[in-house]
């Protein structure tokens, strides 16, 4: 993407005119995830600008081309939701996540770097790691390299509560997501706690393994529309780095309500 001047603030109204255009042309997303079947229909064939597997066998961390399998369903569904807000955003399928969406913080922080280093400009992690103290500077490491080069991270937080300390959704510089009502691409905002913005966290028909679908709920399915309205608004102003991002979206998105929240 080409740089804009990042000392510019954009008006709240080039910010929706970017996110009732965009198309996210121009954009790259990388899906930390479980993995993308890039031939499910709901996806168009989507053209996937990689596809890599990170893996940890015996401490050390490997990276295997070519491997367009989900190994869960979790991360087809999440591109399925992107490619429909943001449908000619350039997607990056980075598996992450096993079998049943377990991993290692040292599998993620490598995938993370990985795609950084490809260049990237937003990273999809619908998932967190509990809050233990020792988690925090392996997640830091990485959350802190991707602001300081101006990558975006969007991230899902905790299902139950989202005041639960989750990693990556719990970093200020974080763009943090929890499910809540509304209509396939409204965005809440509300102040006070790191998990700041809210979006729709159900799809009905969500894409899924061997080519079905499913119904899924939860904060890893609002993330990627998070992702796609952000990949929308970079398509317009392209190289706006995270602090400018993140508060050109505040400044228009719904104020929270009590009833924004469907936990």
């Amino acid at each position: 993407m080409a740089d804009c001047n990042s000392s510019v603030w954009i008006s709240p109204t080039e910010t929706r005119s970017a996110l009732a255009t965009g198309t996210g042309r121009g954009v790259r997303i990388a899906v930390l995830d479980s993995g993308i079947d890039s031939t499910h229909p709901k996806l168009n064939g989507i053209n996937l600008s990689d596809n890599l597997s990170v893996k940890s066998e015996g401490g050390i961390i490997s990276v295997h081309e070519g491997e367009g399998d989900d190994v869960f369903g979790h991360g087809t569904a999440v591109a399925g939701i992107l490619h429909d807000i943001a449908p000619e955003a350039q997607i990056g399928n980075f598996r992450v996540l096993g079998a049943f969406k377990e991993s290692r913080a040292s599998v993620i922080r490598a995938g993370a770097r990985l795609a950084i280093d490809r260049g990237y400009d937003i990273l999809n992690c619908s998932f967190g790691c509990p809050g233990k103290t020792e988690f925090v500077m392996g997640f830091k490491s990485w959350i802190d390299e991707a602001y300081t080069n101006g990558v975006h991270v969007v991230a899902a937080c905790n299902n139950q509560d989202y005041s639960i300390a989750e990693w990556p959704a719990h970093f200020p510089s974080v763009l943090s997501v929890t499910r809540s009502s509304g209509s396939a691409e409204q965005l809440f905002f509300q102040s006070g706690d790191l998990v700041e913005f809210g979006a729709l966290g159900e799809e009905t028909h969500a894409a899924w393994l061997a080519g079905g679908t499913r119904s899924v709920i939860g904060s890893s399915f609002s993330a990627p529309r998070v992702s796609g309205l952000l990949a929308r608004l970079l398509s317009g102003h392209p190289g706006l780095p995270p602090l400018l991002a993140k508060s050109a979206l505040r400044a228009v998105a719904t104020p929270w309500q009590e009833n924004t929240a469907s936990l």
